[in-house]
């Protein structure tokens, strides 16, 4: 199972990441201006992307340099708390992050495709069990 779950994964982030080489940005990328276009108008911290990614600071470090040098997004310390960075989509990118959602979206449908709504959730539900199996 383990090495099925991996195949599909990489068939996943293959096919993203070919979609997406069109818009300058890869998978991970596309999930982190999804994820800031999401929360438009809210405090968005750089601790809040390692939270909901569950990754490293290191990570998510190198992930927003890359989108910031690329002129997605912007970075700055919070006012009220110097040790907060924080994070926000530019304006002029906001098609993009609606660009990498949809690709989710679709990625998500295609995954799903020919599945009764039940299996879908009863899938969904033992995924997240794995999840946290592994995270025990």
């Amino acid at each position: 199972m383990y090495f099925l779950l991996k195949l599909v994964g990489d068939a996943i982030e293959s096919r993203a990441n070919k979609r997406l080489k069109h818009y300058d940005m890869t998978l991970t990328q596309g999930r982190i201006l999804s994820f800031l276009y999401e929360r438009s108008g809210e405090k968005v911290a750089q601790k809040d992307l390692e939270e909901y990614f569950q990754v490293s600071h290191a990570t998510i470090a190198g992930i927003l340099k890359r989108l910031e040098i690329k002129g997605y997004i912007g970075c700055e310390t919070d006012p009220l708390d110097k040790r907060m960075k924080l994070v926000s989509l530019q304006p002029e990118y906001k098609s993009k992050s609606l660009k990498a959602a949809a690709l989710q979206r679709e990625i998500e449908e295609t995954l799903t495709r020919g599945m009764e709504e039940l299996k879908v959730d009863e899938v969904r539900s033992l995924l997240q069990q794995m999840l946290v199996n592994l995270e025990t």
